[in-house]
Formats: C-alpha cells, structure tokens, sequence
C-alpha cells in the first residue's frame, strides 16, 4: 500500500470517527424528537425537511461537486478565490428556493401554518446549503478532518436544540420551528467563523461570475437532487397520500437506514478527490480506481442491510410503542444500504470522469419511474407502496449506470486508454 493510499485511509478513518460521534448524537436527536413529537407531527416535519431535501441542490445549485472538482490537487489560494462566490449563490438560491415552496407545500400540508412551513424550509435548506459549500472546499483539499467537524457541529447543534425543547416541555411544531431556525442560525456563524480565513480573501459572486457557475453546477444539482428523491419524495408523499402518521413511521425507519450508511459513506468521501483525479485520466482508469472501493461497498452494505433487519426488533423499545409498525418497515427498506452505496460509487465515478450530464439524465429517469411509482402504490398500499416504490428504482438506477459505463468503455476498445499499462 502506497504513501497516499495509506493517507486517504487515514482519512476514511478520520471521517468515520468523526462520524461516528455525530452518528450517536444523531441518534440521540432522533429518539428525543420522534418522542416528543409523535408520529404524526414527526411525520409533519420529515415531510418539510424531505421537501428542503429535494430542493437543496439548486439551492446551493451544485456547488459542492463543482468545488471537489475544480480544486482536487489546487492549493489553498484557489480555495480563496472560490468559497465566497459559492456562499453568495447558495445563500441567494436559497432565499429563493423558500420563497418559492413554502405557498406550494403549505397547500400541500393542509393544516399547517405557512409560517411554521417557511420557518423550518428556510432554515433547513439553509442547514444543507452553507455546510455543503464547506465540505465542497474541504473535500477537494482533502482535508476531511475539518469534515467530520462540521458533521459534528451540525449533530450538536440539533441535540443542544431538542434537549432545549425537552427542557421547556416545547412539543408542538410551533414551538420546534421556532428552537429550530435559532439552533441553524447560531451553528452557521460559529462555521463561518471556522472558515474565516478563506471568506475574509474571497471576492464575492461578480456577475459574469455567475452564468459560468450555473451552467457548471447545472447538472451536479440535477444529479444530486435526483438522487436525493430515492431517500425523501416518499416522505414529502405520506402525509398526504396516506397519512400524517404513516409518514412518521416510515421516516423514522428511514432515519435508522442513515444512520447505518454512515462508514460506507465516509470511505467514499476520504477516496472521492482521488476518484476525480483518475477519472481525469479517463472512465477506464477511473473504473480501475472504483473497482478497488466495489468489494467494500458491497461487503459493508450487505451486512448492515442483514443487521438493521435483524436489529429491527428492537425499535418499539427504543423509540416507543407508537412505532411499533417501524420495525416492519425497516425490514422492508434494509436493501436500500446496499443499493444506495453501489449507486453513490458509480455516480463518484461519472463525476470524476466528467460524465455529469449523460449521469444525470439516467437519474432524471429513474427519478420519474420513482415518483410515478409512489404516487400509483401509496394510496393503495401506504408506506409499503412507498417501500417497493424505492427498491425497484434503486434496481433500475443502478443497473443503468452499469450498461452506461459498458457503453461508454466500448469505443475506447483498441485505443491508447485501453492498451496502456
């Protein structure tokens, strides 16, 4: 094993660690909210924060891949001159993302107060946007220790906010939108302060700045926000399809499958500016690459999917006799570790090799199989429909990569790429 190999899995090491503390804070927050909430405002506010989910990539617009991309092997000056013009774009495609969903989702959500919608879209998406440009700069440096800080601080931030709404004895969605958007807006100075030292050089987004950047990160936020729709349009779907109540059954067993894609996630993370550099070399090099990660993906994903449905039987103990119908549907979605992580490795392997357009297509299309699927099953089956909805997509999603990849190598056949050493 080589110098810089040894480092990335430091790295990976560096991540996971990190992880694995935010992974118990989250877990904490978790239980905290879904009992204090119930399933039906828990299944509320999964629904709003699967909306901002789904929404986030356009408004950040991509930014994150498109940093990873542009500075893999660039020093700390290029940092500089890119952090500002990212943050202005995400903080503006935010406001407007906000602006825009939060009348369309409160018709949606019938019976919850536009305010209380804004509030918690807003600060939500805000929550992915400004960290995703951190890790974007960060990444591409590969100095992912400062990664797993943010995961952290994210975590901290959410455990300190719900202990506060135990504390008051605040249960109510009002109240939690309120200790909500606090909790986003102290956590985002304290990392922009973190970060001060390449905000206080960057220029902000100059206009001829900006066509460039849209264009570019166009199709990072159809690709991410595509893939994204396989964890949260389900969500977004529940309440009002079936029922508040189904939606927070589902989205805390969706939470437990999270949690658990964590290690898979942070190897893939350390190994990512790698990725891009030899997919910069061309797709059958990079393949080379992602094929030494493949055993690892499929051998993590395959025994965390078999110990969350074995662990399953273990949710109404933690979470409550509320949730008892979790369990099942766990059990259901437990696949969805090992499919989710193949699916994150090619998808690497595209971005590297700057295939993000004939990527981001296959996910468009898997995307609409997925929401056509949902909205046929859910209201004839509930959260199973919306279960199976999510396995055949994440099937097909993957298998197309696959015969992408096949297609793409075939030309290179008796070419320099595929006879060099």
């Amino acid at each position: 094993m080589d110098r810089a190999e040894q480092q990335r899995l430091r790295q990976a090491a560096w991540l996971m660690l990190g992880n694995g503390l935010r992974l118990g804070l989250s877990g904490a927050y978790f239980i905290l909210l879904a009992r204090l909430l119930g399933p039906e405002a828990f299944g509320v506010f999964s629904a709003i924060l699967a909306c901002s989910n789904l929404a986030a990539p356009f408004g950040h617009w991509g930014q994150s891949e498109l940093l990873i991309q542009r500075l893999s092997g660039r020093g700390s000056a290029a940092a500089a001159q890119e952090i500002g013009p990212s943050l202005w774009l995400a903080g503006l495609g935010c406001g407007g993302m906000t602006l825009l969903l939060t009348p369309l989702l409160s018709l949606w959500l019938a019976g919850i107060s536009p305010l209380v919608v804004g509030i918690l879209l807003g600060s939500d998406l805000l929550f992915i946007a400004i960290p995703e440009v951190y890790r974007g700069i960060l990444i591409g440096q590969e100095r992912v220790a400062g990664v797993a800080l943010i995961d952290t601080s994210m975590a901290l931030g959410r455990v300190g906010a719900v202990l506060l709404a135990v504390a008051l004895g605040w249960g109510s969605l009002v109240q939690w939108a309120v200790l909500y958007g606090l909790m986003v807006l102290v956590v985002l100075l304290l990392m922009a302060r973190g970060m001060g030292r390449w905000s206080k050089l960057s220029p902000p987004l100059a206009w001829r700045d900006l066509g460039e950047r849209l264009a570019a990160g166009w199709d990072f936020a159809v690709g991410l926000a595509a893939a994204k729709t396989f964890t949260d349009l389900d969500k977004l779907l529940l309440p009002r399809l079936a029922s508040a109540a189904a939606g927070g059954l589902y989205s805390a067993a969706y939470r437990v499958i999270n949690f658990s894609q964590t290690p898979m996630i942070a190897l893939l993370t350390s190994h990512f500016a790698e990725l891009c550099r030899q997919g910069q070399k061309g797709l059958r090099q990079g393949c080379r690459y992602a094929w030494q990660l493949f055993p690892w993906v499929v051998g993590y994903g395959s025994l965390a999917a078999l110990g969350m449905a074995l662990g399953s039987y273990g949710i109404p103990w933690v979470l409550g006799s509320a949730y008892q119908e979790t369990a099942l549907i766990l059990r259901w979605l437990s696949p969805v570790i090992l499919l989710e992580g193949i699916h994150l490795l090619l998808s690497h392997l595209f971005t590297g090799a700057g295939l993000q357009k004939p990527r981001s297509r296959l996910q468009l299309a898997a995307l609409g199989l997925n929401g056509l699927l949902n909205g046929i099953w859910i209201p004839m089956w509930g959260w199973r429909g919306a279960a199976l909805a999510t396995l055949i997509s994440e099937v097909a999603l993957v298998l197309a990569l696959l015969l992408l990849i096949q297609r793409q190598l075939r030309p290179l056949e008796g070419s320099p790429e595929a006879t060099g050493p």
